[in-house]
């Protein structure tokens, strides 16, 4: 009779959290920002300008890391505001692949 009672009882316990759980919205925290899922004609909230982003603002995007996004800035400095976006394949670390990846987030105004 013990045993019997004891199954029931999870059983009865097992069923209501089966319930609870189905009953409320699982938790989703959404998309990362070190996971990109590109969509065609996706156009970001947010576009940086390359020519005042500090280096932190510039991680954010995908595909820049904090090594690259120093590099953007000292190229800047040394050489100067960037006249377009693709004017970046000149510093050192961004090819034609990383270039397609980062240039919807970014857009080059001049001073």
């Amino acid at each position: 009779m013990k045993t019997l009672t004891l199954l029931a009882l999870l059983l009865v316990v097992g069923g209501g959290y089966l319930m609870v759980r189905d009953y409320y919205p699982h938790r989703d925290i959404g998309p990362r920002p070190w996971r990109v899922v590109t969509i065609d004609g996706y156009q970001p909230l947010i576009v940086l300008d390359i020519n005042q982003a500090p280096a932190d603002s510039l991680e954010l995007i995908p595909g820049i890391g904090p090594v690259l996004a120093e590099r953007i800035i000292s190229y800047r400095q040394a050489n100067g505001p960037f006249a377009a976006v693709e004017s970046l394949v000149h510093v050192p670390g961004i090819g034609p692949a990383v270039m397609e990846k980062v240039k919807p987030y970014l857009r080059a105004a001049l001073p």
